[in-house]
């Protein structure tokens, strides 16, 4: 289970998935507190399946590097970074307290950010998102950067959606906890 960075009680296998217990059972059921959808629970079976298990880098890669497809770094900007962005410039705070809720922690400032932010949405695919605040004349900039290990560790097409998900849940909270 260590290739996992999972345990193993009985026949249920348990991992952290977006900061939360997922408990799996031998018959492929997934039982967690947190809400089970499809952008989760493909990912994590696919990963529970074929992760290779390798250990992280500490060295962050954008989305591109670790695709090495073009058309799934554009889309995934489009649908992942710029949404995310939008969040984070209306609502700063509120992104440190999501990341917060599924289990993240703050680091040290990377890449002349003002907020960064590592996320663990599976044990070996860590990501790190860097936010710049506006200022003055510049626009605000957020960037999301992977373990170089974790396309190893889960398919870059089960990453996006990993991140997909993970954006549905950050617009949800949003949508129930901000009122405009």
């Amino acid at each position: 289970m260590l290739r996992l960075g999972a345990t193993l009680s009985g026949d249920k296998l348990s991992i952290k998935c977006l900061g939360k217990d997922f408990t799996v059972d031998a018959k492929g059921n997934i039982i967690s507190d947190c809400h089970v959808n499809i952008w989760v629970t493909v990912p994590l079976l696919n990963y529970i399946i074929h992760c290779a298990g390798n250990d992280l880098t500490g060295k962050w890669v954008t989305f591109r590097e670790l695709s090495k497809e073009k058309i799934w770094d554009s889309y995934f900007e489009h649908k992942f970074e710029k949404p995310l962005k939008q969040i984070a410039d209306i609502y700063p705070d509120l992104l440190e307290d999501m990341i917060h809720i599924f289990g993240g922690k703050q680091v040290e400032k990377s890449y002349s950010s003002d907020i960064s932010l590592v996320l663990y949405p599976l044990p070996k695919v860590p990501m790190l998102i860097c936010y710049s605040k506006p200022e003055e004349d510049l626009e605000s900039k957020l960037n999301v950067f992977f373990d170089s290990s974790a396309g190893d560790n889960l398919n870059v097409d089960l990453i996006y959606s990993l991140c997909g998900g993970l954006l549905t849940m950050f617009e949800k909270i949003k949508s129930r906890h901000i009122q405009p």
